[in-house]
């Protein structure tokens, strides 16, 4: 018998079954493998709001549990996912300048925005008035990091392909069964198809549809995630990720001519050499209505939990949130409040 089902395969679910593996859990991960919107995610991790200079809440706890995951996949697979690079806010003005030195002396932001404004002159890239520096950032590879994932836990017999099938999950006695596998918990981590799920589908979730530009741009050389209306970020060889819309309006799951000239207009404010457009791809996340993820079990099935609503910060939030989930079904900690599902009782 296993410890925990887990469905689904996108950034939620597969930090969860890491998190779980290094704490010698016992799991299998139930999966479709179809595309969501981890699979469209950048992966940029940054402990900043840079349209109103805040802090991410929470961001130094999720940044260490982050890092520490990071870390041990490392030595469990040799895959390095995580690639550390300063996140360089462009200023508009130089009134935003300033109010970044402002900002910068604060004891709840020091942390995280260095407070000397960098003047970097880079070929095709218009910013006369600076920009500032945002410490401890970085990306990681979403679609390597879901692969690797679901590959090393192939390898030890913990995945099952499959689309899940509500109707096989059998709850009438302790040891919940689906299929021919028992365990003793199991937990939701299905993205945007929680709408589908009759256990939690009451839950406010709000779909927001995210586009991407995969583009290439000869000559181009940045060493920064340069943030302006749209992030432009290195990827490979000429290639670079711009991003990204938030429409809870379209939610079809389709990429769009408008976020497509979205992304373009804005890139083109401050961008000024040729480009091609190679990929251009969105997906829905799953998003809260108070911003927060949703974690804890059912009202009535106290074995039936659901970690779902990371947002488009899933990168940074889901190796934390997943600790406060197994640290709940395990030792019997309390959820941290403000991402316990209670909250909608």
């Amino acid at each position: 018998m296993k410890d925990i089902i887990i469905v689904g395969s996108g950034i939620a679910a597969c930090s969860l079954a890491w998190q779980l593996h290094f704490q010698g859990k016992s799991f299998v991960i139930i999966t479709d493998l179809k595309k969501g919107s981890s699979a469209v995610a950048a992966g940029v991790y940054n402990p900043m709001v840079l349209k109103r200079f805040t802090a991410v809440w929470n961001a130094d706890i999720q940044l260490t549990d982050l890092n520490n995951l990071f870390d041990d996949i490392l030595k469990s697979t040799s895959v390095e996912l995580r690639t550390p690079i300063t996140v360089a806010r462009r200023f508009h003005d130089n009134k935003e300048a300033q109010t970044w030195v402002k900002k910068s002396a604060r004891d709840d932001l020091k942390q995280f925005m260095n407070p000397a404004l960098e003047s970097m002159l880079i070929k095709g890239i218009d910013a006369l008035d600076g920009y500032g520096l945002v410490n401890g950032t970085g990306w990681v590879d979403t679609v390597q990091f879901m692969t690797t994932t679901i590959s090393y836990f192939k390898s030890l017999g913990s995945v099952l392909v499959d689309t899940f099938d509500y109707d096989q999950l059998d709850l009438s006695t302790d040891a919940l069964r689906y299929k021919d596998i028992t365990a003793t918990n199991i937990i939701f981590a299905e993205g945007y198809r929680i709408l589908g799920n009759p256990y939690f589908k009451d839950l406010p979730i709000q779909g927001s549809k995210g586009e991407v530009l995969l583009i290439k741009i000869p000559g181009l050389v940045i060493s920064h995630i340069i943030k302006s209306s749209v992030f432009l970020m290195p990827y490979k060889d000429d290639l670079f990720w711009v991003g990204a819309t938030y429409d809870r309006e379209d939610l079809e799951d389709v990429a769009t001519m408008a976020g497509k000239e979205f992304l373009t207009s804005r890139l083109e404010r401050f961008m000024k050499l040729p480009y091609e457009i190679i990929e251009h791809k969105h997906g829905i996340r799953p998003t809260t209505i108070d911003r927060r993820p949703f974690v804890g079990h059912h009202p009535q099935h106290k074995n039936v939990w659901i970690f779902n609503g990371m947002g488009s910060r899933a990168v940074l939030i889901a190796p934390w949130a997943s600790l406060q989930l197994i640290n709940c079904m395990f030792k019997n900690q309390p959820i941290h409040k403000e991402i316990d599902i209670k909250r909608f009782a």
